[in-house]
């Protein structure tokens, strides 16, 4: 039986508000950093950072984004090779990037980007930074922990797993998530640096009902705080699992074998319909990837999210601003196209975002095609607004028993022509 950390320790709680008939949690997490003094509201998503800052954009500019989540994300192979810089600073992670968020959660992987392959063994996991391949075994794992003094943290897992993968590798998979999962307690229940981060066990099993529920049922024995849903896409960040026949059975009949009371995570990228489809099924925390995507291909989120539905003389300035094609409600539009040359409208009318209240399509537009930083600059203010202000929607929509509402009101966005 494993021990127990004799150190004191402030435990993360879940409080679930209201609940679905379909899985779905309004929920509320209580003691959520390592002092015990942050209340979140589920569902959420995270602030998602590149090398510990958010991408594009100085602190200062941060602060001109509404709703900045306070749990900022930051993955280990961008930060892995400075952890004994950090540790010499001695103040940990959240001083060391001088990020304000209250929770610093610490993952694996950058949610952003594809994974290589075939990199993991029962020695370790292979983690990605701009050096290339960092190799983790559990005793460095948890060096880099210590240092990085994280409220959340991921623990290590083989998520190298995919619709493709047979019973064989996808027992491996589990295994070894146990494996590291048993270490890692072990080792946490050692040290008091660590004695007040949440641990965030890591749920494996590809498509298989067996390994699911096997996984679910271990990691669930352990203690853990919480839970991070991976190894349906095998490092692919650009696939919708939706659209995959068994994926929606299967991470449903996943989300039913964990317990009620911890948070259930997906760092995977998600647009706001699959993000609804998504917390229906149980899932409470997202990533705040999908906007940076966007913002790399010089794309920008335009959807709707208000209820009731926009009014008739918002619609009228939206065609307005519009009036060279009938790409209006879209879910994002892509001001790369040669028709927003001469578009001297805002990103989106009506958006109070920096970007919005400042600039126009067209000047974005110039900058894409001058390669200006600015244009990101710009994107990565209205995208990460945008992405984060539909999740003050979503909250208001279930508190509203309105979720179905704002779910076909985006979908009659996206039908008449988005994602394009």
């Amino acid at each position: 039986m494993l021990a127990t950390s004799f150190f004191g320790s402030i435990k993360m709680k879940f409080i679930i508000e209201k609940t679905l008939a379909t899985g779905g949690r309004l929920g509320i997490i209580s003691q959520a950093n390592r002092q015990g003094n942050v209340t979140l509201e589920t569902p959420m998503c995270t602030l998602f950072t590149k090398g510990g800052s958010a991408p594009h954009l100085s602190i200062d500019m941060l602060r001109r984004v509404a709703h900045v989540p306070e749990v900022a994300v930051m993955s280990l192979g961008a930060l892995a090779d400075h952890h004994e810089t950090v540790a010499e600073f001695g103040k940990g992670l959240r001083e060391f990037t001088a990020m304000s968020n209250p929770v610093i959660f610490t993952t694996l992987h950058d949610a952003s980007a594809a994974i290589s392959p075939g990199k993991n063994d029962n020695s370790g996991v292979a983690v990605w930074g701009k050096g290339g391949k960092i190799k983790l075994d559990t005793s460095l794992f948890m060096k880099i922990q210590e240092s990085f003094c994280p409220d959340w943290f991921q623990a290590m897992s083989d998520g190298d797993t995919d619709v493709s993968c047979g019973n064989k590798r996808l027992v491996k998979s589990v295994d070894r998530t146990l494996d590291f999962l048993d270490e890692i307690v072990e080792a946490k229940n050692k040290s008091e640096v660590l004695s007040k981060s949440s641990l965030i066990g890591v749920i494996e099993g590809g498509f298989s009902e067996t390994q699911r529920k096997r996984s679910a049922a271990e990691t669930v024995a352990r203690p853990v705080d919480g839970f991070l849903i991976e190894g349906f896409e095998k490092g692919n960040r650009d696939v919708d699992l939706f659209s995959l026949p068994d994926f929606t059975k299967i991470l449903s009949f996943t989300l039913e074998h964990l317990p009620t009371d911890k948070p259930r995570i997906m760092e995977t990228v998600w647009s706001p319909l699959q993000v609804i489809k998504a917390f229906k099924l149980g899932v409470d925390v997202f990533s705040s990837a999908y906007p940076h995507i966007l913002t790399e291909k010089g794309l920008a989120l335009v959807s709707d999210y208000s209820l009731p539905p926009l009014s008739q003389p918002a619609k009228l300035e939206l065609q307005t601003a519009n009036a060279k094609n009938e790409e209006t409600n879209g879910l994002y539009i892509d001001l790369h196209n040669s028709r927003y040359s001469e578009d001297f409208g805002s990103i989106l009318p009506g958006c109070s975002c920096y970007a919005c209240t400042n600039f126009t399509r067209a000047y974005i537009h110039h900058l894409l095609k001058t390669k200006e930083l600015l244009a990101f600059v710009l994107l990565t203010i209205h995208n990460f607004h945008q992405y984060f202000e539909f999740f003050q929607h979503l909250r208001l929509s279930l508190k509203s028993d309105r979720l179905n509402e704002l779910e076909d009101y985006l979908s009659q966005q996206l039908n008449s022509g988005l994602d394009r």
